[in-house]
């Protein structure tokens, strides 16, 4: 055999194994995806949104207290940072229960599992879990299989406002065969030996949002009525990440825009500096949060609830 053919084959099965490798290790676990289908908007406009509330009602609890860096959570190179400690900060990972008068309860995020009662990482594994993710910590049945048990809930399905862990780990304990509903694009990074959960395991599929779909909400973004009456409203809001997902719960008794991660705390939304290094886009999640800041401006009745606050705005 030619030292030229020998170098050539050499060259290919060394290609195949790293092929073979980066399918096993970097390829993140691969769920089947399909189109959320919503029913056409009952309303066009907020005015008509807000003057027609609906019989609907949202719950905040905390699933667990992660401990991260203000840097992690508010962009600390802003110009309005100046003046801002790095820090480590404890921050309450928050869950929303939904109740509808006709379509029964669902959550907005699934907060932590009961693992991270006796670990900081929860189910997660993986050389950079370590050194990359928040610590988690819990109190004994704060997790949110507990909460809905003690609630006596019969959960109908989950809006994800994305799909970062610290949302997602909740699903563990909950029940797989209800609808799972996330933003058109959301990435979910479970990736073997670096960085793996399984916090999808067992969902048969992950229903999308397409906002493509829905009507101009200014000053936030494109919104699609989910239940078809005007009661629930995601909102894409892309920037802490690719597929996020903001919701107005326009309920009688009070009227809440839950904004995941979009403003993680009061603190953010007063100081109006956007999301900080665990965002894919910086400069879109401060437009982001400037949205907000102007939806409120313009709406003072609608109450602010945040991603990893319980004070509200």
């Amino acid at each position: 055999m030619s030292k030229t053919k020998k170098i050539w084959i050499g060259a290919v099965f060394v290609l195949v194994l790293m092929g073979i490798f980066s399918m096993t290790v970097f390829s993140p676990s691969i769920i089947r995806r399909v189109p959320f289908l919503a029913p056409e908007a009952s309303h066009q406009t907020w005015e008509e949104i807000l003057s027609h509330p609906q019989p609907i009602t949202v719950r905040t609890y905390s699933t667990g207290v992660n401990q991260t860096t203000r840097a992690g959570i508010m962009n600390l190179e802003h110009e309005k940072a100046q003046n801002i400690a790095y820090e480590v900060i404890d921050i309450p990972v928050n869950v929303f229960l939904v109740q509808h008068q006709d379509f029964g309860a669902s959550l907005i995020d699934a907060g932590l599992d009961q693992s991270y009662v006796h670990s900081p990482h929860g189910t997660m594994k993986g050389l950079m879990v370590q050194s990359y993710l928040a610590k988690g910590s819990q109190e004994p049945n704060t997790h949110i299989a507990a909460i809905l048990e003690q609630e006596q809930v019969q959960l109908q399905g989950v809006w994800l406002t994305h799909l970062h862990m610290d949302h997602t780990a909740g699903i563990v304990d909950l029940p797989k065969d209800i609808p799972y509903v996330a933003g058109k694009g959301e990435r979910y990074v479970n990736f073997k030996f670096f960085m793996q959960s399984e916090h999808l395991a067992g969902i048969e599929k992950l229903y999308e949002i397409n906002f493509d779909a829905g009507i101009d909400l200014a000053p936030l973004g494109m919104g699609v009525d989910l239940y078809g009456d005007g009661s629930l409203w995601a909102i894409s809001s892309s920037g802490h990440s690719a597929g996020h997902v903001i919701f107005l719960v326009n309920g009688i008794d009070e009227q809440v825009l839950v904004t995941g991660d979009a403003c993680n705390d009061a603190y953010q939304f007063d100081m109006g500096i956007g999301p900080g290094t665990y965002s894919s886009d910086l400069e879109a999640a401060q437009e982001v949060l400037e949205q907000i800041i102007e939806f409120k401006e313009l709406y003072p009745g609608v109450k602010l609830v945040f991603g990893h606050d319980l004070e509200t705005r």
